[in-house]
């Protein structure tokens, strides 16, 4: 969504309890440096910057600490605001002609829930004649890209989280031909669930967990890894983890006999995420489901690069992402 030739750049992940950052100093990610800053309760709610001031103090004095001042940024887009939507277009548009076609059809062929959205196009299949938007409003962005050029930064690309993740599994080889894959991405506030056959993502759905951060305790090792520890009874939180993972049913349904008259099922179920209960939510899925599963953990990200874990697998592919 923005441009920049520069090879020094930063990875950013801002949600509503970490900011995490990997940054290149060149294009070799066996050089990356990575940072973890525990962000304060209140500051971001349900991907909504309440506190502007104190999301700009944090950053700021985190960009001299880090030593990224003047560097381009690639960041998310908050994932409860994105949209997906597919559209036919015609086959004379190329691939990369399909984002102004879009900015000329909205409104006309084209229709949107928002004004002034925020848009890119994922096109898996050039010659088909159908491409992917994703869609976001604006406000929330802008507020980010005002916040990093306020601390000396420049903010050059913003992507969706699940596209990058896809890019990282790709990378790793997870995914077969003709297959079908639902993907479960856990944070402590909630879950990125998408269904997505190589080439193709056919759903999109992000859903909060009530909870609060307030709740929640935080720990850095060595200066560097966020531990989050639950401030009470954890069953109380893994409560609110059942309806979460008793979706995933109603979505293989979905998918299954709604969307493909029963002809066409999910294949395997990816696990993943940051959540200090992805090893319950693991066991849970695993004892419910009998849909082959597999969890993407540290040990899986490490066998390509053995600095990194799990928890920057969308950083990762963010650092991945060609840009123009």
């Amino acid at each position: 969504m923005f441009k920049s030739k520069k090879n020094r750049f930063v990875a950013l992940e801002v949600n509503e309890y970490v900011i995490r950052a990997i940054v290149m100093n060149s294009l070799d990610i066996k050089q990356a440096v990575v940072y973890e800053h525990p962000l304060q309760p209140g500051i971001i709610e349900r991907d909504t910057i309440r506190d502007e001031m104190a999301l700009f103090d944090e950053l700021k004095a985190l960009v001299p600490a880090w030593g990224i001042k003047r560097h381009d940024v690639r960041f998310f887009v908050p994932d409860s605001s994105v949209m997906m939507k597919s559209f036919e277009h015609p086959t004379d548009v190329v691939a990369g002609k399909l984002k102004a076609y879009v900015e000329m059809e909205l409104g006309r062929t084209i229709h949107l829930p928002f004004a002034q959205p925020l848009i890119d196009v994922y096109d898996d299949n050039p010659n088909d004649g159908e491409a992917t938007l994703f869609a976001a409003p604006s406000d929330e962005v802008s507020k980010m890209t005002g916040l990093l050029d306020d601390v000396s930064l420049n903010p050059t690309v913003a992507d969706v989280r699940t596209l990058s993740t896809i890019r990282f599994l790709e990378t790793l080889n997870v995914f077969a031909d003709h297959k079908s894959y639902l993907i479960t991405d856990w944070s402590i506030t909630g879950v990125s669930i998408s269904i997505y056959t190589p080439g193709k993502l056919e759903f999109l759905r992000y859903q909060t967990i009530d909870t609060t951060m307030k709740k929640w305790r935080s720990g850095q090792i060595d200066g560097a890894e966020v531990q989050f520890s639950y401030d009470g009874e954890i069953e109380e939180y893994r409560m609110q983890l059942v309806d979460q993972i008793a979706e995933i049913e109603r979505i293989l349904n979905f998918y299954r006999f709604s969307l493909y008259k029963g002809e066409k099922a999910v294949d395997e179920l990816i696990i993943l995420g940051d959540s200090p209960e992805i090893d319950h939510i693991v066991s849970e899925i695993r004892s419910n489901y009998e849909t082959s599963i597999t969890h993407i953990g540290d040990q899986e990200v490490q066998s390509l690069h053995p600095q990194l874990k799990s928890r920057h697998i969308s950083l990762i592919g963010l650092v991945y992402k060609e840009v123009n």
